[in-house]
């Protein structure tokens, strides 16, 4: 990894903090609705910064920024990601790190001291979970991911759930709900069209506001610590 994405200052990406965040290009999901297209496969957006011009911008706001987002793409696609971590600590800041839970094992290797905040995204029910994600994800390794935020980051994580109407569906919410448990903390947003890896998703209906307090209603009743953000 030799270029990364760059959003300067951010007031939503990190809970409690005012954040850089800074997007890894790569990911090994092909997520149709996925609103970072250009982030996914090469050849990736041409707007991307040399790390060296990041940490250095890193270097120059250290008393304006309270942490660093780091998101995708996929971070954990990367090998070399705690090195670009260990970077970004040594100057101070709080990280907070996206992923889909797709790579366990790299997440176990990361000294749980490395990483202030966790944030994974938890796409559809088992069941379905390939039409979310675009290509086969296996349960168990996702159960992996979740046990380590239960083990690691407890009390600093959260779950995300973009509902996509016309990919989730509300039958498979109890599967869903049996899948991820009651200890950790879920986030639910709405699915809105815009550019998307597949352009048939561009202009997809959106879900509305309804349908998503329907979503954490049921998931409530459910036993999962579900709210909208």
């Amino acid at each position: 990894m030799d270029r990364v994405g760059l959003l300067k200052t951010s007031l939503l990406d990190f809970p409690g903090r005012v954040a850089a965040v800074i997007f890894t290009p790569g990911c090994n999901l092909r997520c149709p609705w996925c609103h970072n297209p250009k982030l996914v496969q090469a050849p990736y957006d041409p707007d991307l910064l040399p790390i060296q011009e990041v940490l250095e911008f890193l270097e120059r706001r250290r008393a304006v920024l309270g942490g660093v987002a780091v998101t995708g793409g996929e971070p954990l696609y990367h090998q070399d990601l705690a090195d670009f971590l260990h970077s970004i600590r040594k100057m101070g800041y709080s990280i907070k790190l996206d992923t889909n839970g797709t790579y366990p094992k790299r997440l176990e290797e990361l000294d749980p001291d490395l990483v202030d905040y966790v944030a994974m995204d938890v796409k559809n029910a088992p069941s379905r979970y390939f039409l979310s994600a675009g290509v086969p994800v296996l349960a168990n390794v996702l159960r992996q991911s979740l046990d380590l935020l239960e083990s690691r980051w407890k009390d600093s994580c959260e779950l995300r759930l973009t509902w996509v109407p016309g990919l989730n569906s509300f039958e498979e919410l109890t599967e869903l709900a049996d899948f991820i448990g009651k200890e950790l903390p879920m986030i639910v947003t709405g699915f809105r069209p815009g550019p998307c890896l597949d352009a048939a998703w561009n202009s997809a209906r959106a879900a509305t506001p309804a349908e998503v307090q329907r979503v954490v209603e049921t998931l409530v009743q459910l036993g999962v610590r579900a709210r909208v953000r």
